[in-house]
């Protein structure tokens, strides 16, 4: 300590100087690593060896999600139902165009936006689905948006199509 903490603690009194003491003896304290070097990494207790055990756990998770993505087959037999809503749009029959105006909403829309302006651009120019389309197209001004054209409905049905 410098002159003026001493001076500081003899204005203080007897007790203080008794804690200081305490607080300075703490940080003299020989680690417990040091003594124990040289010994078996369980035997250094638990704080020593479980941060290493922990990488391995982890390292040995990231194998496990790394090799069960690389693993799954590439392409499916079958596209999911949940994958077929977006690529319902893209096959003209009628049963696919049914299967539109069944999944709209009342308000004119699907499950979000991308698939309102996609599947109203499908339903354009049919006649048996000119109700749905002008309750699509109404959704979409209201939102400021307007329906694909026919140019893009066709990229983004070439572009499904690579990946089926």
């Amino acid at each position: 300590m410098n002159a003026d903490l001493e001076a500081t603690l003899d204005e203080l009194g007897p007790g203080y100087r008794a804690v200081v003491g305490r607080l300075c003896a703490a940080a003299t304290v020989e680690p417990r690593a040091e003594r124990l070097r040289g010994q078996a990494p369980w035997r250094q207790g638990p704080a020593l060896w479980w941060p290493r055990a922990g990488y391995l756990v982890a390292a040995s998770l990231f194998a496990a999600i790394a090799l069960s993505i690389f693993l799954q087959p590439t392409r499916p037999a079958a596209i999911p139902a949940a994958a077929r809503v977006y690529t319902v749009a893209y096959a003209p029959d009628e049963a696919a165009l049914k299967e539109l105006v069944a999944s709209q909403r009342a308000d004119g829309s699907w499950d979000n936006d991308f698939l309102t302006r996609q599947n109203a651009a499908a339903l354009r120019g049919v006649a048996v689905a000119r109700v749905p389309y002008r309750k699509a197209v109404r959704y979409l001004k209201a939102k400021g948006l307007s329906p694909l054209t026919d140019a893009e409905l066709r990229a983004r049905g070439a572009f499904a199509a690579q990946y089926r």
